[in-house]
């Protein structure tokens, strides 16, 4: 938080003699900060706006401005790196795309997958022909028959997810490499602490 440069970001001011010039949201009271500390909490955006009124607008526009400015430059890619097709299911935060620069990045509401049931929502993302599907649903692997999938599977943690989005890039590295239909891979992230699960 310290280390941003939000005098960038247009959701949020600093005035002398308010909030002792702290970053607060645009004529509010309200701390930037305050949303950062809970969400690390593991509060949810949704009881984030109900607890402090603030707006899912307000919110997002300081999450992305932060993954924004945290994203590290992108390395030049060699040629042996492939561009992935990555779906993220829902209850992956839309930020966490910068993380995954070089790759297309879609949120399954954008293509109208959001009410889709598990086996459904695998089918029509392999259809598409989507390699990575990130999701928060740990019981996904044991609902379905996996048996000739393609697609890589990876479980993020539904707590600290900002941690988690400095180490996705490096996590997925790995998964990258084409797996076997009657072998899928899946990876399970919570916090810092990427484990394979086989």
């Amino acid at each position: 938080m310290a280390s941003l440069d939000w005098s960038q970001c247009p959701a949020v001011e600093s005035i002398p003699g308010k909030r002792s010039g702290a970053w607060v949201f645009k004529d509010t009271r309200m701390p930037v900060s305050t949303v950062f500390e809970n969400l690390e909490s593991g509060a949810t955006i949704d009881e984030i706006m109900e607890w402090f009124h603030v707006t899912r607008e307000q919110v997002v526009a300081v999450l992305e401005f932060a993954a924004r400015s945290l994203d590290a430059p992108t390395p030049v890619q060699p040629p042996s790196k492939r561009r992935m097709l990555i779906l993220f299911d829902n209850g992956i935060p839309a930020p966490l795309r910068y993380a995954l620069k070089g790759h297309t990045v879609v949120e399954a509401i954008e293509r109208g997958w959001d009410t889709l049931a598990n086996g459904e929502l695998l089918a029509v993302a392999e259809a598409a022909g989507f390699e990575v599907l990130l999701t928060t649903d740990k019981n996904m692997r044991y609902q379905q028959n996996l048996k000739g999938r393609k697609i890589v599977f990876v479980v993020l943690g539904t707590r600290n997810g900002r941690s988690c989005a400095g180490t996705l890039k490096g996590s997925l590295s790995p998964l990258m490499r084409p797996c076997r239909a009657a072998t899928p891979k899946w990876t399970s992230l919570s916090g810092n602490a990427p484990r394979s699960v086989s």
